[in-house]
């Protein structure tokens, strides 16, 4: 029996990791504007983490939608270095508290997947529905090591039973999944259900910054093709093997390119990146190196995007979507990508560059020298990908507006 709509209904958007470094900011943003630009007889509440308040781009001006942040007392649990089973359980509480008291007809969790053993147990006032980054279908060895298919055997199957206890409960209407229909399908036929629901991972149209030329600001020659390898780097972005990859460069190969590394490092990643780093210098001096870390505003990034040449998303232990890609996309870029999950999938699909295993030095060196060179055309299909992935698209499935 199909459920009835409420002509009007009162909808908490809740993120708790919405900070100026990574992709939540990102959707809330988008989603404020396109509410603004969308009037509707709903309401929204977005219920966001204390950090967020001091983003000056978290702000609305429309007359059905409000702003709420955990107080930093809320907050507590998530920065006090307890286990995330325990304070996911401690500011769930703190969101059925405000659902209740706003007598909201759904929330909707822009990040689902450290909460999936708290809905599993949870009496909810309203229906839920959220994203999920990290499905379990999505796990694998990440070599063929015994040991590694031991440790990725044991984390799907944990994966798996989080997942099913999470369907237990009848208030969880939609699980959205970025991109992947196949995984999504194993997903509801395994778990014998249908709320796995396809969500197409936006490609966001932020303007570029004017007078911004990377040639000229980190003094790189107009002859040199420069990789990008840009966000939030830490192991995932593997920076430390593109460096080792391109150690392996020709002489001649590395005079003619620039990597350029751009965003916050972050802390725990300086030591082996910056070992990483003088072991390049001294095994490749030809090779250009720029590094700014420090985070990067919407429009700086599209320009660093825009005016390089390759674009890094060879990520490690990471089998999600990414924003990244679908930023080379718009600006017609190659991508130099993992093989593995949904960003090696949706790079073979749409023929976007070169998909390669992100621990294998030599394989992703090859990538490298192919791309420099580009005789393939890549990207061949970015149109095709932005098309299907635009951001009116993606909020108007997740708002099922």
């Amino acid at each position: 029996m199909k459920r009835l709509i409420k002509e009007k209904m009162r909808i908490v958007i809740c993120d708790i990791y919405v900070k100026l470094i990574g992709h939540n900011l990102g959707h809330i943003q988008n989603i404020l504007r396109f509410l603004e630009k969308n009037p509707s007889s709903n309401e929204y509440i977005f219920l966001l983490n204390p950090e967020a308040k001091n983003i000056p781009s978290v702000k609305t001006s429309a007359s059905n939608v409000s702003i709420v942040f955990f107080t930093d007392e809320e907050f507590t649990p998530i920065n006090s270095g307890m286990s995330i089973v325990k304070s996911t359980q401690l500011i769930w509480k703190h969101i059925v508290r405000y659902v209740t008291d706003y007598k909201a007809d759904k929330l909707v969790m822009m990040m689902l997947d450290m909460f999936q053993h708290t809905i599993g147990s949870s009496r909810l006032p309203c229906e839920v529905t959220g994203i999920m980054f990290n499905p379990y279908p999505r796990v694998i060895a990440q070599d063929t090591t015994l040991r590694a298919k031991q440790k990725s055997t044991i984390t799907k199957a944990r994966k798996l039973f989080t997942t099913w206890w999470m369907c237990r409960n009848t208030q969880l209407k939609k699980v959205f999944i970025f991109n992947d229909l196949e995984t999504l399908k194993t997903m509801n036929e395994t778990l014998g259900t249908k709320v796995f629901t396809y969500l197409p991972d936006p490609v966001y149209d932020y303007p570029v910054r004017e007078g911004l030329d990377i040639r000229e600001k980190y003094n790189i020659a107009a002859d040199k093709k420069i990789i990008l390898a840009f966000g939030f780097i830490d192991e995932k972005k593997n920076v430390v093997n593109i460096l080792k990859a391109m150690q392996q460069l020709s002489q001649e190969e590395a005079s003619k390119t620039c990597l350029l590394i751009v965003g916050k490092i972050r802390p725990d990643y300086e030591k082996s990146l910056a070992e990483a780093l003088v072991e390049t210098k001294t095994n490749r001096p030809q090779l250009q190196i720029a590094l700014e870390s420090r985070f990067v505003d919407d429009d700086e990034m599209e320009a660093f995007v825009g005016q390089s040449d390759i674009i890094s998303v060879v990520y490690i232990n990471f089998f999600s979507s990414s924003g990244v890609i679908g930023l080379a996309a718009r600006h017609n870029k190659p991508v130099l990508a993992t093989k593995f999950g949904v960003v090696g999938d949706l790079t073979r699909k749409y023929e976007l560059g070169l998909a390669v295993d992100g621990f294998n030095t030599s394989e992703m060196k090859d990538a490298m020298q192919d791309l420099l060179e580009n005789k393939n055309g890549y990207p061949k299909r970015a149109t095709d990908f932005v098309e299907n992935h635009s951001s009116d698209s993606f909020i108007k499935t997740l708002l099922e507006i």
